[in-house]
């Protein structure tokens, strides 16, 4: 039976299929589906439920590798069979999170044998082109209707981004296929997780830390991670989620707009990172001797600091942040400093159908970079060059000059030509505009789909081994990675 079908008319189908059996059992019809179909009784129950027509032909069959508990940056092996050969057709996606919808939509002609290989296959049109197994995902758009700047963002991280992928005849436009939704010729529904099964979640309220700690599963020790992310505030889980899925424990830490955190950035003070350091290197179940710390935007500034201030930060992953502290002061209590923030200039933002272009609001000097080279850290710096928000390409070139020559191996760079500011784990659609509460504003991020896709798969694996690498991962849950 149709999925779509299926998940349209739900229990008035399943009368349907009563029916369908109980007139089977007083032979009136014979035990095919499309014989059922022309039946009277059953013909007035699909005409009053809204179904005007059923196809009665061999539905095409999808085949989704590997099979089990998909996690998202999993690459999966899409392949249809069962379709008319040599003929045009389109596979659609379609996900809803909390209300937000997103769309996707790419043309393939089916080869002589009736199938279509999303691996191995070229899209010749659509929202993307070329050969990309996982294009029908990174490829999203946010359906029309809805309100501007809608991010596709994971929050409940016990249940899926549930995808529902169909086929249909002939080349559509995303416009066409909503138009024609129950006219799929067949589909599938895809479930794929930010958390693993055994994964642990510990709710963090130690003295004035907030936050979730996940735990891999197994009794550990593992490698601790810190995971933090930007201005927009609260707690982001979906990383730290995915790491310890990976194997690697991962504490995500908010630091203000959250619980009784400030409530102000200019409130922020680095001790309660520093305090978050020894929290996590004081549990049983963390290998001892250092941890990672993993930020994007204003929280790879913040991770730049642990790493420059902190010897137990061994690696830091920094995400199109800068090496400075950007618009306000960050107080040191305990050592009894400042570092002092590069001041927000309104005259360097720029306009974009009244959307914020913020790059030009920093200007930075060679004496505001962090003296990340005095440590002994290693970090790897991920910056998309189309980066709308921060100025991270010059800013890490500057920082790279500062380096001493048997220092420089320290500073890893992956510089990504199109990519934009939100670089997330794999297989997540470009973020290139939304709404930022905590400024009130929409602000462009910039990217292009495809390069931005590429800059994701390739630096999650770079950030992966990082982690494994320098802090000694426990193996006892990487066999399957």
């Amino acid at each position: 039976m149709n999925v779509l079908l299926t998940r349209k008319y739900g229990s008035s189908l399943k009368l349907f299929q009563q029916i369908f059996k109980n007139l089977n059992k007083a032979k009136k019809v014979n035990s095919s589906f499309s014989t059922c179909c022309k039946h009277p009784r059953v013909n007035r129950l699909l005409i009053k439920v809204g179904v005007r027509h059923i196809s009665t032909d061999m539905a095409p069959v999808f085949t989704v590798s590997p099979k089990g508990h998909l996690l998202v940056d999993d690459k999966l092996h899409i392949k249809l069979t069962g379709l008319p050969k040599e003929k045009k057709v389109t596979v659609y996606g379609f996900l809803e999170e909390e209300g937000k919808k997103f769309e996707s939509n790419a043309w393939f002609e089916t080869k002589s044998d009736g199938t279509v290989d999303l691996q191995i296959d070229p899209s010749t049109g659509g929202t993307y082109t070329g050969v990309s197994p996982m294009g029908i995902f990174w490829s999203m758009v946010a359906c029309p209707g809805q309100l501007e700047g809608i991010r596709m963002m994971k929050k409940n991280m016990d249940t899926p981004f549930r995808t529902s992928v169909s086929v249909h005849d002939g080349h559509l436009n995303l416009g066409e296929v909503r138009v024609n939704s129950d006219g799929a010729l067949g589909s599938t529904l895809i479930d794929r997780y930010y958390k693993a099964p055994g994964v642990r979640v510990e709710e963090v309220t130690d003295g004035r830390l907030r936050g979730k700690l996940y735990l891999p599963p197994g009794p550990g020790p593992h490698s601790g991670v810190i995971d933090l992310f930007g201005t927009v505030g609260g707690i982001v889980e979906f990383r730290s989620a995915l790491l310890a899925s990976r194997g690697i424990a991962s504490f995500a830490l908010p630091y203000f707009l959250y619980k009784d955190l400030p409530q102000a950035l200019e409130d922020l003070d680095l001790d309660y990172f520093m305090e978050a350091i020894d929290w996590l290197l004081g549990r049983r179940d963390i290998i001892p001797g250092g941890v990672g710390v993993i930020g994007v935007s204003k929280g790879g500034d913040i991770a730049l600091m642990m790493g420059t201030y902190s010897p137990k930060v061994k690696c830091a992953v920094n995400i199109n942040g800068c090496p400075i502290a950007a618009m306000y002061d960050m107080k040191y209590k305990s050592r009894g400093e400042t570092i002092k923030a590069v001041p927000f200039n309104m005259d360097g933002l720029k306009y974009e159908d009244d959307k914020v272009i913020m790059k030009g609001s920093l200007d930075i000097k060679t004496e505001d970079i962090l003296p990340v080279w005095t440590s002994d850290v290693k970090t790897l710096h991920v910056l998309g060059e189309d980066d709308l928000c921060y100025p991270t390409v010059e800013c890490i070139k500057c920082l790279q000059s500062l380096y001493p020559r048997d220092k420089a191996h320290n500073c890893e760079v992956l510089s990504y030509p199109r990519a934009g500011h939100l670089i997330e784990p794999p297989y997540t659609p470009l973020c290139s505009v939304s709404y930022h509460k905590t400024f009130n504003l929409h602000f462009l991020w910039g990217g292009h789909p495809e390069e931005h896709a590429k800059a994701q798969e390739e630096s999650w694996s770079r950030i992966l081994n990082l982690f494994r690498t320098e802090l000694v991962c426990s193996s006892q849950h990487n066999a399957r990675l």
